[in-house]
């Protein structure tokens, strides 16, 4: 399952939009968060979530 919801996460990274009908069918779901997700820009690496709100390679203060 978790490959299911990585190839829908790339689908939304590619920047492909889900039509309107098929995100309210699937809202709420896991399949509609990993659409979501990519659509959004959202990943994570070595632990650390980056997306638009804390950019890769953006200064940290720790």
């Amino acid at each position: 399952m978790n490959a299911l919801y990585h190839r829908i996460y790339l689908c939304g990274y590619d920047g492909k939009i889900m039509p309107r009908w098929l995100r309210k069918i699937l809202a709420g779901s896991e399949f509609h968060r990993a659409w979501m997700l990519g659509f959004k820009g959202f990943f994570v690496e070595s632990g650390v979530r980056y997306g638009p709100a804390n950019p890769y390679g953006a200064n940290r203060f720790t």
